[in-house]
């Protein structure tokens, strides 16, 4: 069956002494540890008395020890769900009403955050993650620590694991004001892991260094690209342009990162005397990027790939894939689905679209969610009876089979009456000499509903033209309307805790500005 517990088992006959993870503090883990060390979780916490169907939820920043929970949970029939680390009390509330966990873990920085959200839910059992550089903060009382969870038995252990059980809930970023937790088995998760290394053309001998936040739907999926493989991986805490330079002598391989995680580490002159010739892939991906971070990688990574994939935490949430030559020859965009994905444009009318017409994509894959945790109305208004993920983004599909993404659905701009595809400027301006980043929003607008205003970021040391010569520039290139009335700069922008421009935070911020075009 496709289960984490047959996956690792294989792993650990077939390759017991290549390394499978590598932690935060540089202890190695090999595919013979990983299986015991799993095993070891998934006694202890079944001595505790649980197993199928109970839910442990992880607070914390990123660890080796979270990737061993992940799957020790599996092989107990549990579910995991990371929180948001970054989030407000107020903001993980109803998250954790939604889970009513069974087990709670956190960090020594994060027990108090925990106890705030988790009131009135807090379970009996209460986890902190004790490690030595914390013991300043560690819980006392009703925490226990995370070590003495640990099982004498290295065994695996008998528990009747279903590969169609649902193992992750993950909170999307989405910041609707309403908690989606995303539900997906463990076959939808190693499906996704294997077809998605396939399009990224990830093999057994490569190595992955992680820095994004686990909490994101990526931080099991990714790394398990490589473990169910034979690969490696190495986890940071968090991201550091320092560490990840020092974690370049280790033979890391393939990097992931978004656009502002790419800028901060060339910003930060941490490469400079790193040798990075044996990386042979970094991933971008989140939000938009520009010809002059493409450059800036291929100039910091000589020997690289670019990448880019597309999907989202309901689809799996690898969709689409983009490498090498295709990122180049087809600059833009999202690549093409890969191995076991389908992929529809949908028109307005409810009909497949023509070539090059605008629509919204749907995806069909074993890889998609079983739905969100008790919300079925929410589930039955994106997945169809017959499969089919409405994934909410506009986008075209060329002749030659790519796609293309034109907007985000809920993005989209009226002006005046016509429809605005921010993604379409934000593209145009991405290619003006020395911007970073950019992102479109709608602001209102007395006269014509909204009206468009561009916040730009330049790259370090690189002098801001006068907006208007911004604005003259998009104006050369698109339909009046779609010009800006408005362009701002700006230093940096909100994100979500994946790292991509919180659009939603941007138009809280000037939602009501109304002034002069500059």
């Amino acid at each position: 069956m496709l289960t984490h517990r047959d996956m690792l088992a294989r792993g650990a006959t077939s390759y017991p002494d290549r390394i499978a993870i590598t932690s935060e503090t540089g202890v190695d883990l090999t595919y013979d540890g990983l299986e015991r060390a799993t095993n070891s979780v998934a006694q202890g916490l079944s001595e505790a008395g649980l197993g199928p169907g109970h839910r442990l939820v992880w607070l914390d920043r990123n660890s080796a020890d979270y990737l061993v929970a992940y799957f020790a949970t599996a092989k107990l029939g549990m579910t995991i769900t990371p929180l948001n680390a970054w989030l407000r009390a107020t903001e993980l509330a109803p998250q954790i009403g939604l889970i009513r966990p069974d087990v709670l873990v956190a960090g020594a920085d994060f027990i108090s955050l925990a106890e705030t959200a988790a009131e009135g839910l807090l379970p009996q059992l209460r986890l902190h993650l004790d490690r030595p550089d914390e013991a300043d903060r560690a819980a006392s009382g009703p925490w226990r620590p995370w070590r003495e969870l640990l099982g004498d038995s290295t065994t695996r252990p008998d528990v009747a694991v279903d590969e169609n059980d649902v193992h992750e809930i993950v909170f999307t970023s989405g910041t609707t004001g309403e908690a989606k937790g995303v539900m997906r088995t463990q076959r939808a998760r190693i499906l996704d892991s294997a077809f998605s290394a396939l399009g990224y053309e990830l093999g057994r001998n490569d190595h992955l260094l992680w820095f994004l936040p686990q909490f994101h739907i990526g931080g099991g999926a990714v790394p398990n690209q490589l473990l169910i493989q034979g690969g490696r991986v190495s986890i940071l805490r968090q991201f550091d342009p320092i560490e990840i330079a020092s974690a370049l002598k280790t033979g890391v391989t393939y990097i992931v990162g978004v656009p502002a995680h790419y800028n901060l580490l060339f910003e930060s002159g941490a490469l400079d005397q790193a040798d990075t010739s044996g990386v042979r892939g970094c991933y971008v991906g989140g939000s938009v990027a520009t010809n002059v971070l493409f450059q800036a990688i291929r100039d910091h990574f000589p020997t690289a790939d670019l990448v880019h994939g597309y999907g989202s935490s309901e689809s799996g949430p690898h969709s689409m894939a983009l490498r090498g030559e295709d990122f180049l020859q087809h600059f833009g965009s999202l690549g093409q689905p890969v191995a076991g994905t389908e992929a529809r444009v949908v028109n307005t009318s409810g009909v497949d679209a023509a070539v090059d017409e605008v629509g919204e994509l749907w995806t069909r894959s074993d890889s998609t969610m079983v739905g969100y945790l008790d919300r079925p109305e929410l589930t039955a208004s994106v997945l169809t009876a017959d499969g089919w993920l409405r994934t909410g983004d506009l986008v075209r599909r060329a002749e030659d089979g790519f796609f293309y993404l034109v907007d985000r659905a809920k993005d989209i701009i009226i002006t005046g009456g016509e429809n605005v595809y921010p993604r379409e400027i934000e593209d145009v301006i991405a290619t003006y000499p020395g911007v970073a980043e950019v992102a479109v929003i709608g602001i209102p607008d007395p006269l014509y509903e909204e009206r468009v205003l561009a916040l730009v970021r330049f790259a370090a040391g690189t002098d801001r033209p006068d907006p208007k010569q911004i604005i003259s520039f998009v104006r050369a290139r698109l339909a009046g309307f779609k010009t800006p009335k408005e362009v701002r700069y700006v230093d940096d922008f909100p994100r979500t805790g994946a790292g991509k421009i919180a659009k939603p935070a941007l138009r809280s911020s000037f939602g009501s500005v109304f002034g002069d075009s500059t």
